[in-house]
C-alpha cells in the first residue's frame, strides 16, 4: 500500500468527471463520500501517520500445500476406456471398435467421457421451429463420412432429403432433422 501511495496522491477528480458525476442520477451523498475519501488517502500520503506494516512486503511461497487443491483440478489425461463384463452396458454404452474404425476413412472420436459427439439442438427461427444435429470431432474423410451418412439417413427415412452442412475447419457436420438416435446408430455400427 505505501508503494501505491505516490500515485493515489496525485489522483484528483477532474472538473469533467464532477460534471458528468453531478448530471447524472448518482446521489450526492455518494458524491461527497467518494471525495472525502479521496482527500483522506492524499492526506494520509502528503506526510500523515500511515502505518509501513499494512501490507507485508516479505512472504514465502509454499508448494506443499498444493496437494490438497490436486485433487479439485480437472484431469489433464482422459481416463482409460473402463472394462464391463458385457456390452451393450445397461445404459446402452459401446466400447469403440477398432477393426471397424480402422476400415474407414474417417474417425468420430469420443468425448472425455468416452460418448458419441452427438448433439441434438433445437433453434427458434423466424415464426418455426428448427432441429439441428451436430457431429464433432471428425478426423479424416469429413466429405466421404456426410455421403455415407446422407445415404444412410435417405433409406432409412424412406427416400426424404437430407440437407446438410459439412465444416471442415471446425471439424463438424450439422444435420437438419431429428435424427440423433438414427445418427448415433450410423457411428456405432461403424465401430466409433
Amino acid at each position: 500500500m505505501s508503494a501505491l501511495r505516490p500515485l493515489i496522491s496525485k489522483l484528483k477528480i477532474c472538473t469533467f468527471c464532477t460534471s458528468v458525476l453531478r448530471q447524472t442520477s448518482v446521489p450526492k451523498s455518494t458524491f461527497l463520500r467518494t471525495s472525502a475519501l479521496l482527500k483522506r488517502f492524499q492526506s494520509s500520503s502528503a506526510g500523515g501517520s500511515h502505518v509501513e506494516a499494512e501490507m507485508p512486503t516479505q512472504f514465502e511461497v509454499s508448494y506443499e500445500d498444493f496437494k490438497h487443491v490436486e485433487p479439485l483440478l480437472p484431469s489433464s489425461v482422459v481416463p482409460p476406456v473402463p472394462e464391463h463384463e458385457m456390452y451393450p452396458t445397461s445404459s446402452g454404452w459401446f466400447p469403440p471398435n477398432d477393426e471397424l474404425r480402422s476400415q474407414q476413412k474417417y474417425t468420430v472420436l469420443r468425448t472425455k467421457n468416452h460418448m458419441l459427439p452427438v448433439y441434438a439442438k433445437v433453434q427458434h427461427r423466424e415464426r418455426r421451429t428448427q432441429h439441428l444435429v451436430t457431429i464433432k470431432r471428425i478426423e479424416g474423410d469429413i466429405w466421404a463420412l456426410e455421403a455415407e451418412l446422407r445415404d444412410f439417413l435417405e433409406k432409412e427415412t424412406g427416400g426424404e432429403i437430407i440437407r446438410t452442412q459439412v465444416h471442415e475447419v471446425a471439424r463438424l457436420i450439422r444435420v437438419r432433422g431429428l435424427y440423433a438416435p438414427l445418427i448415433a446408430d450410423f457411428l456405432l455400427k461403424r465401430g466409433m
